[in-house]
């Protein structure tokens, strides 16, 4: 008889368990909105570079460069074909616009330009020189 008790509670215990497990696996999610980004172009398709900062929006021809961190649209590149999609290359370096009505994918080479400010920085020759060369050294 109390071979069968201890049989009979670790059952019990053992489907408890079950039970307990089985209802704390269920996936959830939480999300929050964040922003709703106001166009004056029907977006067709976006993509959002490597490091996140910059989203590119594919309009009716013009692609849209939208900062994360401004939270507005920074620039505009034209583009004189209607497209349907657009892809970034791994590097982050070259956009792909697909147009599936010519059968073609045109590809745009992406380069970012730095704004640096010299403000307190040594400069050697004339700080209102028309060139510059920046050399950011780190002799660790």
């Amino acid at each position: 008889m109390g071979k069968m008790l201890s049989l009979c509670v670790g059952l019990v215990v053992s489907g408890m368990l079950v039970l307990c497990v089985s209802q704390s696996v269920q996936a959830k999610i939480e999300w929050n909105l964040l922003n709703t980004i106001a166009l004056e172009d029907t977006p067709l398709d976006v993509v959002i570079s490597k490091d996140g900062l910059t989203t590119y929006i594919l309009c009716e021809k013009k692609v849209l460069l939208y900062s994360t961190q401004e939270k507005k649209v920074t620039d505009t590149i034209p583009v004189t074909d209607s497209f349907t999609r657009i892809a970034l290359s791994p590097n982050g370096e070259s956009l792909f616009l697909t147009n599936p009505k010519k059968k073609e994918i045109t590809i745009i080479q992406v380069t970012p330009i730095y704004d640096i400010k010299i403000g307190q920085s040594p400069v050697i020759g004339k700080p209102d020189a028309p060139v510059s060369i920046v050399a950011f050294l780190d002799f660790q």
